[in-house]
């Protein structure tokens, strides 16, 4: 399982102990696809206004990067942080799970309004931060989606080009759409 681990840079610098402890737990769960967290637990940056737009420019690529490569993106999302809110809807539009952590003490009120079976919030406290995390994985590791290729005659792919075109959607959300429809009307299937 590959995780994106990610959270706001000032939350790291105020308890860099507390997402070492995270960052151990996650990579005990599965591959790390990005360091980053742990670059800023032991080089204790603490705002990227000051940084040059070519640093931010990388960062912002290494950001989108790692989301695509991550089956699972784990945030902390405890202070006000526009990148996290970019972030989640970003890896939510690439249909990836993602667990949103917040302390019990800053619950994410815009985020708790997101209506996406992919999200996953949960509360935690210093001393049950690394079940939580292990719980919220299980659930993830459930919605990650497995790759399915099949072949179709130029006449049906037309017919998803031009739905793609006309709905705005993705062939593959369509296609998802109508089995997940035929699913639910189909009463002697059992998941």
């Amino acid at each position: 399982m590959k995780l994106y681990f990610v959270a706001s840079a000032r939350l790291v610098d105020i308890d860099p102990k507390l997402y070492s402890r995270m960052y151990s737990c996650l990579l005990a769960e599965g591959k790390m696809v990005s360091d980053k967290v742990m670059r800023w637990v032991k080089t204790g940056v603490r705002d990227m206004s000051g940084v040059p737009q070519k640093i931010k420019r990388e960062n912002y690529i290494q950001s989108i990067d790692s989301v695509k490569k991550a089956d699972i993106v784990i945030m902390e999302v405890s202070g006000h942080s526009m990148s996290m809110g970019y972030l989640i809807s970003n890896a939510l539009e690439m249909n990836k799970p993602v667990i949103a952590l917040h302390k019990k003490e800053h619950v994410p009120v815009f985020i708790k309004g997101i209506n996406d079976p992919k999200l996953i919030i949960s509360e935690y406290d210093k001393d049950n931060v690394e079940q939580v995390i292990k719980e919220a994985l299980k659930k993830a590791d459930s919605l990650i989606d497995v790759r399915f290729n099949f072949f179709v005659n130029p006449r049906i792919l037309n017919y998803l080009d031009w739905v793609a075109q006309k709905r705005m959607q993705p062939r593959s959300v369509f296609l998802r759409n109508l089995i997940e429809h035929e699913m639910k009307k189909d009463k002697e299937f059992r998941a």
